[in-house]
């Protein structure tokens, strides 16, 4: 019978006062939400891209070669040591019709990095062709396309018509916008296509795809995947490298065997000729002392110019010979390639840092929402109990035991904390992670995110929802119960006022009205609900700032490296032996309508040597021929100072995220490396702002003192009279058109990448800003809430002694004001603390978000919490109207 009173009474507590019911049901749900979703949001992604990449069995390295793979070459790196598999196919560089859009082509594939068909079917017949789905938006099923391959390339499809069977989507390509760079088109490459292995015509095969025993079965972005991968990779190196100079022999001595074949056959023929000639010479000496007739003599002569003609052939073909002798003598070992997974695909490595973005975000922003929605429902579950000691009196004279009236209070804290991490639970394993992936797989082709349920992350949200409503409680109500039911009847005493400092500076105090007074004296009165609504409101405010920054942060990127640091719009690098008509055509673009400047500049691609960096970085050197006017192309400044940087003829200027991984300041020593192992040491003579790649940049004096060498320009600057998107397409294929060409780099590329990734982190702000807000909301109306009950017959008192409804809100709500206010500047340096770490952990090795706060977002984050405290004013207003003034007068003394 007790029970079922007891049980009675827990439902009629329950919807008796829904309003704090609710409040602690809402604090659970966006801090759980929060917590868990983001916390299982970077391992849904990681999740479903291992799947992917198990589906279609990426290969874990691939290997290519600047002179294609032979029969030699292809068993060597089969019976490298831990090779499971080994796949070898073609692939050849076309453009698509008449258009400038460049794709790869490649044979069909084997069992390793196979393709997903997206519609249509995989090519069974000779000419029928499948294409990137990406490109499905310009072709159509069944539509008959002309693939053109230009004369820089090998010729080694047999075919150019072909029929489009399907559209697919490749497991060695994740990133929607990078697929690497080409020698033809606008020197980067728009997608890919397969086509059956027949329809290839070369003695070679030009990429390897293998996959390795001890690499089967780990994660793709566990550590001992990667570590494999490194070992693998080292090894499969090694043994090309002396695979490069049994190669080169083999080219060498079966190159001179065919000359050696060729020279004497031309020495057959040139002894032929030369006998042919000593006789017609004879003869026609002979003949002119027997009978010289001219007819005959003409006839001879005739014949002797045709073996003459002959000769000066046989004479080209020699030189022509000895060419090919000094060619093949001079002729290099040819280079091989080994890339793991994410050299070979940049959006391998970009996906899987995006998702650890997500950790990083998780580590903080969620746990401090979890925390103050936490500490704002442990402050109301404790005045719950301080409400209900009435209530503790009454069951405690019926014969109630004190464990039985525990329950009561356990059970409402139990209910409201447990259905609200439920929610919170399964909206943030649904929900956020659906909303994360659909903003990072923009950019991506990754779909159908693999959704993981983490019993970890669960199990800990449940733990702290339950631990700040159901232990505050039992703490209570056990402090509370120690005291007697007579005692317990009686209300508790209101808290004692006491001098505050301000009534120790009389010219302030004396000035100050009677309402100001009250509220000083009441802001120290209640120092517990003083100090949550400050903590509470400096949470909110710093989640706010910190959000609304990291936002700012990203979206400033592109504008400030673009627009007020770099100011060229592509860099042409040339090839190592150019020809002087080919180095006249490049110059010739100075005159171009199209360009604004260019410049003439040294560029290399280094990479840094530290270990402290992880891994190596790849540095852009570029080293101006003409000093003077290379400020028109980039602007050299440290970013706090703003100081001009200028180049010396000693030492480097390098960019500021380099010099932060690489652990270095002005003074120190730097050595970075070509890809020919070639060192250059130099010494940091200045750190320039730069948000997104590595740079050095040196003088040609100070270049040559570090590279012992002399200066060679081997590319140019250029700088657009309109840079549109259009336009540098447009400049980047003309420039490519000429032979001389190795690389065009376009700034356009880099944007394309940063707008992409701030796509991605504005759609996770977003969300978790609202959350903030959200917060705000509940925290301050909880709070004054908290307030408000606390001191009902005061607010009661003075309503009877005659205070207009309008000065009993303003009574107790101008310390909720004042208290934001404080709350709001211990938010502002909250936030800035966040926003500090935050950008310091979120960017990749080759991004620098600005430290810089913005008083925009300040002012914003302020007028979001303070407009929000205003707001719940009104409710808070309407409740002190319709307060029972004589019901809290008339309650037991």
């Amino acid at each position: 019978m007790r029970t079922r009173q007891l049980n009675k009474e827990i439902k009629r507590a329950i919807t008796g006062s829904m309003g704090r019911f609710l409040s602690i049901f809402s604090l659970m749900v966006l801090g759980v939400f929060a917590f868990v979703g983001l916390k299982v949001s970077g391992p849904d992604m990681r999740a479903t891209a291992k799947q992917f990449y198990q589906t279609h069995q990426l290969a874990d390295l691939t290997v290519t070669s600047t002179m294609g793979l032979d029969a030699s070459d292809q068993r060597v790196i089969s019976d490298v040591n831990g090779v499971k598999q080994a796949e070898f196919g073609y692939f050849q560089d076309v453009l698509l019709g008449h258009s400038k859009t460049a794709v790869r082509v490649f044979s069909q594939a084997g069992d390793l990095s196979t393709y997903q068909l997206m519609s249509g079917k995989m090519p069974s017949q000779a000419r029928d062709i499948a294409l990137d789905y990406l490109l499905s938006k310009h072709y159509h099923l069944g539509e008959q396309i002309t693939l053109n391959q230009e004369k820089k390339t090998t010729d080694v499809l047999k075919n150019q018509t072909f029929k489009i069977v399907g559209f697919v989507k490749s497991s060695e390509w994740v990133d929607k916008s990078n697929f690497g760079q080409t020698l033809i088109g606008t020197g980067q490459l728009k997608g890919y296509a397969f086509v059956g292995a027949r329809e290839f015509s070369s003695d070679v095969k030009m990429i390897a795809r293998l996959s390795f025993k001890d690499m089967s079965g780990l994660s793709p972005y566990d550590h001992a995947f990667k570590s494999r991968a490194l070992k693998n990779q080292k090894a499969m190196e090694n043994v090309l490298n002396v695979q490069a100079s049994q190669r080169l022999k083999k080219i060498q001595a079966s190159g001179f065997t065919e000359l050696k074949k060729a020279q004497t056959t031309l020495n057959e023929k040139n002894q032929s000729l030369d006998a042919q000639i000593q006789r017609l010479n004879s003869q026609k000496e002979a003949m002119s002392k027997i009978n010289p007739s001219e007819t005959q003599n003409m006839a001879v002569t005739d014949a002797l110019k045709s073996l003459d003609d002959a000769k000066a052939q046989l004479v080209s073909a020699q030189s022509h010979l000895e060419v090919q002798k000094n060619t093949l003598r001079a002729m290099k070992a040819p280079v091989y390639t080994v890339n793991d997974r994410n050299s070979a695909d940049s959006g391998y490595q970009t996906f899987v840092d995006n998702s650890t973005r997500i950790d990083t975000l998780s580590n903080i922003f969620p746990v401090v929402l979890f925390a103050i929605a936490a500490l704002v429902s442990l402050t109301t579950m404790t005045r719950f109990v301080e409400e209900e000691r009435s209530s503790l009196g009454l069951l405690k004279a019926l014969g109630y035991t004190n464990r039985q009236i525990r329950r009561k209070f356990m059970v409402y804290g139990f209910v409201s904390a447990t259905l609200g991490a439920l929610v919170g639970a399964i909206l943030g394993h649904l929900i956020l992670p659906k909303i994360v992936f659909n903003a990072y797989s923009a950019s991506s082709t990754f779909s159908d995110l693999k959704l993981l349920f983490s019993l970890k992350w669960t199990v800990v949200a449940f733990v702290i929802a339950l631990l700040c409503s159901v232990f505050p409680a039992y703490w209570t109500t056990r402090e509370t119960l120690r005291e007697g039911p007579s005692r317990l009847f009686l209300a508790k005493a209101p808290k004692v006022g006491s001098r505050i400092f301000l009534e120790r500076v009389p010219f302030i105090w004396k000035k100050m009205s009677f309402t100001y007074k009250v509220t000083a004296r009441n802001l120290f009165r209640y120092k517990k609900r003083m100090l949550m609504t400050i903590v509470g409101v400096a949470g909110c405010t710093a989640l706010l700032v910190m959000g609304f920054e990291i936002r700012d942060s990203i979206a400033g990127l592109s504008v400030r490296q673009f627009g007020s640091i770099i100011h060229y719009d592509l860099i042409a690098v040339e090839k190592d032996h150019v020809s002087k008509t080919d180095e006249k055509k490049l110059d010739a673009v100075s005159t171009d309508s199209k360009v604004k400047r260019d410049a003439d500049i040294h560029f290399e691609v280094l990479s840094s040597l530290t270990a402290s960096a992880d891994g190596k970085q790849p540095v852009q050197m570029i080293v101006p021929k003409d000093q003077t006017s290379f400020s028109k192309f980039v602007s050299l400044q440290n970013r706090t100072s703003q100081k001009q940087l200028t180049l010396g003829r000693k030492g480097a200027v390098i960019s500021e995220k380099l010099a932060k991984l690489l652990h270095v300041r002005v003074g120190d020593h730097l050595t970075l490396e070509n890809e020919n192992h070639k060192r250059y040491q130099m010494n940091i003579t200045g750190i320039t702002e730069m948000y997104m790649g590595h740079y050095v940049f040196m003088s040609a004096s100070a270049y040559e003192k570090s590279a012992h060498a002399s200066f060679d320009a081997n590319a140019k600057m250029i700088e657009l009279v309109h840079p549109s998107d259009k336009n540098v397409e447009s400049m980047a294929y003309q420039l490519m058109e000429n032979p001389s060409m190795l690389a065009v780099s376009k700034n356009t590329d880099l944007k394309t990448t940063i707008q992409s990734f701030l796509y991605g982190i504005n759609s996770v702000m977003v969300v978790l800003i609202v959350c903030a807000i959200l917060l705000a909301v509940v925290v301050i109306y909880n709070l004054t809430n908290i307030n408000v009950s606390e001191r009902i017959r005061e607010l009661s008192t003075i309503k009877v002694l005659g205070f207009y409804d309008r000065e009993v809100t303003l009574y107790i709500y101008r310390e909720t004001i004042l208290l934001s206010v404080f709350g709001i500047f211990a938010g502002f340096l909250l936030g800035a603390y966040f926003h500090r770490v935050i950008i310091t952990m979120l960017p990749t090795d080759l991004v620098m978000f600005s430290p810089n706060l913005a008083w925009k977002n300040l002012l914003l984050s302020a007028v979001i919490t303070m407009a929000t405290t205003l707001l719940l004013s009104v409710m808070v207003h309407y409740k002190l109207k319709h307060v029972d003034m004589l019901g809290a007068l008339k309650a037991i003394d």
